[in-house]
This record gives C-alpha cells, structure tokens and sequence, in this order.
C-alpha cells in the first residue's frame, strides 16, 4: 500500500487492521447518443472527476496512558505511583467521539506517503460513521467504519509551490511555474505587489495558450490578487473584476493552467514595477 488515510479535519483516523480505498476519482462518460451514433463531446481534452466516495475501516485502541518525561520516563506521584492520564476505556471513548463529532463537518482528509511521509489531501465531508462492538473487548476495541464524499479530482500537498518574478516597467519577464505533480492545476493564485511607479496594466502570457490582462490602477503598495480557482480579482480586498479580460490568444480552460512539469510565462508592466508570485499546490492521483 503507497499511501494510507491519517486524518480528517485534524482528527486521528483508526490505522489498527486497516481497511482503505485508494480507488480514484471516477471519470463519467463524455458519450452522448445522437441520431444514428454517438460522440464524445469532450473530445481530445482529458475529462476531469466530478465526485468521489471514500470509504475506510479501522481500529481504535483503549489503553492507559501515563505521563511521561522528555525522556519518555513515566512520573511517579509522592508515593511511587504512575500518574496517569487516562485509562483504557475512557481513552477509546475520547478517540471515537473525537470522529463522531466530525460526522456531516466538511473538512482536509489527509493521507501520508509511506516512500516519502509527504501529506496530502482532499477537501472532504464526513457522511457516516459505523461503530461495531464486539467480544469481551469491546470496552478497549473500537472497529469503526467511515465514509466521506469528495468533488477533489486530485490529492494536493499540504505545503504550497511558488514561482516569483520581478518585472520592471516595460520590460518583458520571465515567470516560470513548475509543476511536480501529476494533475493539471487550474486553482493557482497570482499576486502582483507594486513596488514602483504606478501599474497600468499587466499581461500574462504563455506559448500553450494563457493570455491574461488586467488593467486598472495599481499604485505602490498595493497588491493585485487573482483567484484562478475562485475566478475573483482584487486590489487589496476590492473587487476589481471589472479591469481583467482574456486576451486574443488565450484558448485554454480557465485563467492560469499549470500542466504538469514547467509553464513557460512571461509578464510585461505597464507603468510601475511589481513583485509577482505564483502559488499553486502540486496534485496527484
């Protein structure tokens, strides 16, 4: 097994005798019946998941806890006592109603690499939690059964890439994204910080068909956000969707489409220097 499911919305998942679906997002059919036929209307392009469930099993185990040292030395009280923090059922209880509590809550599903213990994870909604009580140890075994809903095509890292660029005014730059991971990125964010002068209008553009422009007024200081995944442009937390177009040549979907390994981009300011910065989280299948 490549990975295993760790985590949801900060909550310990049961890993003892594990039972996990590592299936991914299923691709529904891009076949559409027409008069003597049928056609494939997404064509060439790669069609995307919509929706995904996933389902694990696990175990819970109760046991008492002990206070311990930096050292990993139990602590004793006065009379040579272990002092403990909590004994084997009430610890179980603790685990299982720290899930329970999650169940309908839309939160990171979280699982680890074992090559490499790399987090990554889904934005995911608790829908079901089944608790089954078995044999003479049902006080400190809890099996647990638990699944999820997702409309994540892709598993992204926990930790953010960026790309930066320092175009100053008139001068054509070079901003180079590189995606390490195996999806294609559509929710990357850019941000453009005005160091100088006042900016007039910036353009992004690349060979495989992105052709951003915004124009509008960006003085020092001020910092130009566009949400490619939300699809929202703003100067300092003001609306300012109104200055951005699609230029001529941009042909792709969506704003800013990072393929897997490098994307060539080049920014150009008119009017003012600029700090840019690219973030984008790599995903994988």
């Amino acid at each position: 097994m490549a990975y295993q499911l760790i985590e949801f919305d900060g909550v310990p998942l049961p890993l003892g005798n594990p039972e996990q679906d590592h299936t991914g997002t299923p691709v529904e059919t891009a076949l559409l019946d027409s008069i003597g036929g049928a056609f494939d209307y997404s064509g060439a392009a790669r069609k995307r998941g919509r929706r995904q469930t996933i389902s694990l099993s696990g175990v819970y185990d109760g046991e008492t806890t002990y206070w311990v040292d930096e050292a990993g030395n139990r602590l004793v009280d006065e009379d040579g006592n272990y002092l403990i923090i909590g004994l084997g059922p009430n610890m179980l209880r603790n685990q299982v109603a720290a899930l329970t509590e999650k169940r309908g809550v839309r939160g990171a599903l979280v699982r680890k690499r074992f090559d490499d213990d790399v987090r990554e994870q889904k934005t995911a909604r608790l829908l079901a939690i089944g608790w089954r009580q078995t044999g003479q140890a049902g006080h400190l075994i809890a099996e647990v059964e638990c699944t999820f809903e997702t409309l994540d095509d892709a598993w992204r890292l926990e930790t953010a890439a960026t790309a930066t660029a320092s175009p100053t005014a008139g001068v054509l730059t070079a901003l180079n994204p590189d995606n390490g991971g195996e999806a294609t990125i559509l929710d990357a964010v850019l941000t453009v910080e005005c160091t100088s002068g006042t900016i007039t209008q910036l353009d992004i553009d690349a060979n495989v068909g992105i052709d951003l422009v915004w124009t509008g007024s960006l003085a020092t200081g001020e910092t130009l956000t566009m949400d490619c995944g939300a699809q929202t442009v703003q100067v300092d937390g003001v609306d300012s969707y109104s200055g951005f177009a699609l230029g001529s040549g941009h042909t792709v979907a969506g704003w800013l489409l990072l393929e897997p390994g490098l994307t060539p981009l080049t920014v150009l300011c008119a009017g003012g220097a600029a700090d840019v910065t690219i973030t984008y989280y790599p995903k994988f299948f």
